[in-house]
């Protein structure tokens, strides 16, 4: 009976030590949504980047002037690396280990040419297809990777800042709907074809651009975030309806600006001013963490939408950059002495007049 006993007591105490507390659920017509509690987490700890990721390795991409770019959002596939410039720069495909293979479109108004820079792009790789969203129009743009324009995919009303999701050969499109707009999000048939539109939701809607729409497609769900909401979203292409998956509950005089992003087994919040939360979709739990890359001598990680996209960790970043960024690190009091030399190897290798290199990690499932 005693062993019973200490049985259970063990069991308890665990239970509530895995569940701290900060994380609960609760449905909204019919969804279950995840809800941290920001009040609640007080947890702090140093996360290393293999608790996240299969392993990591260091893309230095071809330094050509035709492919220097300033760093932005990064699409990373098995075969693949695409990269959107900021501004109104073409998009611009490597290969995966670095060699640059073409520039794809560029600002205009001729055929293969967007009015303005870009805002989303999917990488079909199993049929060498690329999808450019432009950030504002009436279609979506189709290349291969060759560069060639294949077919632009009309869409019956104007896109504002617009996120495009494929699956089973349905491509979806998620925008940020403005008032007297009559869909939010289409869905387009192999052929370009609309097969299905939903009307936006109230709650979604806008008058100007000030808004954003995020994205990262870390798991098989069509995730986004709109910023005139505080909840992350799931796109259910069969059903084609709106699911709320996740939420960050704060006081009602505190409501610091919250950024979602959805990885296989947690949900990352980045709470302006106050930190970056992970919550464990499993243990329920929450913390606040200090991510670093233990593949390359413990280096911290800069964490936004732009790091963790379609299944992977991607940092993109300029060699002058990192190379400060090694240094400061360096100049810590707390760094081991097997990370100062795996840190001072890679300084080493890094000149300022080469183009960019890419820390890629597959995304544990």
């Amino acid at each position: 009976m005693k062993k019973i006993l200490l049985f259970v007591l063990l069991i308890v105490g665990y239970n509530a030590f895995a569940q701290d507390g900060s994380v609960s659920e609760k449905s909204v017509k019919g969804s279950k949504v995840t809800v941290c509690s920001l009040e609640k987490v007080q947890k702090k700890e140093t996360m290393p980047l293999s608790r996240l990721v299969e392993s990591c390795s260091l893309v230095r991409l071809q330094t050509l002037s035709e492919a220097l770019f300033k760093q932005w959002f990064t699409t990373i596939t098995d075969k693949y690396i695409g990269v959107r410039q900021q501004g109104n720069g073409p998009y611009l495909l490597f290969d995966r280990s670095g060699k640059f293979l073409c520039s794809i479109g560029s600002v205009g108004k001729g055929p293969g040419q967007y009015a303005i820079a870009l805002y989303d792009d999917f990488i079909d790789e199993k049929n060498n297809i690329i999808y450019l969203a432009p950030f504002m129009g009436d279609k979506i743009l189709v290349y291969n990777t060759s560069g060639k324009l294949l077919k632009n995919i009309e869409v019956p009303q104007r896109l504002n800042k617009p996120k495009i999701f494929l699956s089973n050969g349905l491509l979806t499109v998620v925008h940020m709907a403005f008032n007297g707009d009559k869909a939010m999000a289409f869905q387009f048939d192999a052929n370009g074809k609309v097969v299905k539109q939903l009307a936006p939701q109230a709650n979604l809607l806008v008058n100007n651009f000030n808004g954003e729409v995020f994205n990262t497609r870390n798991t098989p769900a069509f995730d986004f975030m709109h910023t005139s909401s505080d909840t992350l979203y799931h796109f259910n292409v069969q059903r084609n309806r709106i699911e709320p998956v996740f939420t960050m509950s704060v006081r009602a005089d505190d409501k610091p600006f919250r950024q979602y992003i959805e990885l296989p087994h947690h949900f990352i919040t980045n709470v302006r001013g106050k930190g970056l939360i992970i919550t464990d979709k499993d243990k329920k739990t929450s913390s606040y963490v200090e991510l670093v890359n233990d593949y390359f001598g413990n280096l911290p990680i800069p964490i936004s939408v732009i790091t963790f996209r379609n299944g992977w960790f991607v940092y993109n970043v300029e060699t002058s950059d990192l190379s400060a960024k090694i240094e400061e690190h360096l100049e810590g009091s707390k760094v081991t002495e097997k990370d100062r030399q795996t840190l001072k190897k890679l300084l080493s290798t890094l000149k300022e007049e080469d183009n960019n290199v890419v820390f890629i990690g597959k995304l544990k499932i």
